[in-house]
């Protein structure tokens, strides 16, 4: 395995995450700081694996362990409630934010944001909404579309929603529902506050990246897996939405599925590619 460093970091609102740090061979070749899927965490995460298979062939990586670690956490600070059943996409901007500092501090000066699944998404808000000098690519890797009106049992995610919108009119937001989740991700099961689930998938959520991918103003890697077709189709379509990006490099990785089961060298050896062209 490749050496690793694991740090905490406080972000700017007072949270306490996780940075798991891959030193890069040349400090100053891009690095690359991404985070994890609903859910899970930085342990437990394919980009766990293509970052060991990264730094193993030089490169750097930063994988952040967000706040929407796992379902449920405490915040060891101020003692609040975390985890995926409690998270605001807009406060991942807060994790990024601090792992980006992290980095620049150490003198990384050409750094890609980035995440799996919905940490695409919130690597995409936070490059769209607060680009910082030294970012200077986004990476989405399987990322999928939510709400997603082509895929979703529509009838079902709307009677959830409209559940979560009666008990955040009645002061009770913060409480949680064992969703079954109409989607076509791996995560079917969920448990989240009713303002969460409105926040992640409500009709203004800013999961929708869709709504300012023409925001982003620097190359953009995606890549998705043939056995994942949502994700799939998706990539596609945020390929054409990426007008102002200098450049977009979309790859399908053959036989990948969500979690790139049996895949995760091929995913690796296509981002290591990128990211050779990304720092000629």
């Amino acid at each position: 395995m490749s050496p690793v460093e694991v740090h905490d970091l406080a972000t700017e609102d007072g949270v306490l995450v996780q940075l798991a740090y891959f030193p890069p061979k040349k400090a100053d070749a891009p690095i690359v700081i991404w985070t994890h899927g609903v859910g899970n965490s930085f342990y437990n995460t394919p980009i766990w694996k293509v970052s060991h298979l990264l730094s193993s062939k030089g490169w750097g990586a930063a994988l952040l362990n967000n706040r929407g670690h796992d379902w449920v956490g405490m915040n060891p600070l101020d003692r609040r409630w975390t985890g995926a059943a409690y998270e605001r996409i807009e406060d991942s901007a807060f994790d990024f934010k601090a792992g980006l500092k992290w980095l620049a501090d150490r003198g990384h000066a050409s750094i890609v944001i980035g995440g799996h699944s919905l940490g695409g998404l919130k690597a995409a808000y936070t490059q769209s909404h607060f680009p910082e000098e030294n970012v200077v690519a986004l990476a989405m890797l399987s990322s999928p579309r939510l709400p997603d009106d082509r895929d979703w049992d529509w009838s079902v995610h709307e009677k959830i929603l409209e559940r979560g919108r009666e008990l955040i009119a009645e002061g009770r937001g913060q409480e949680l529902m064992h969703v079954d989740m109409p989607t076509n991700t791996p995560a079917l099961k969920g448990l989240m506050c009713a303002e969460t689930y409105v926040n992640k998938y409500g009709p203004q959520a800013c999961t929708t990246t869709l709504r300012f991918a023409d925001r982003i103003r620097v190359p953009v890697f995606l890549l998705a897996g043939t056995k994942e077709k949502p994700q799939l189709s998706f990539s596609m379509d945020v390929e054409r939405a990426l007008v102002n990006a200098p450049s977009v490099t979309r790859i399908s990785i053959d036989g990948a599925d969500h979690m790139y089961t049996a895949r995760h060298s091929a995913v690796a050896e296509a981002f290591a590619a990128w990211l050779a062209r990304l720092g000629e």
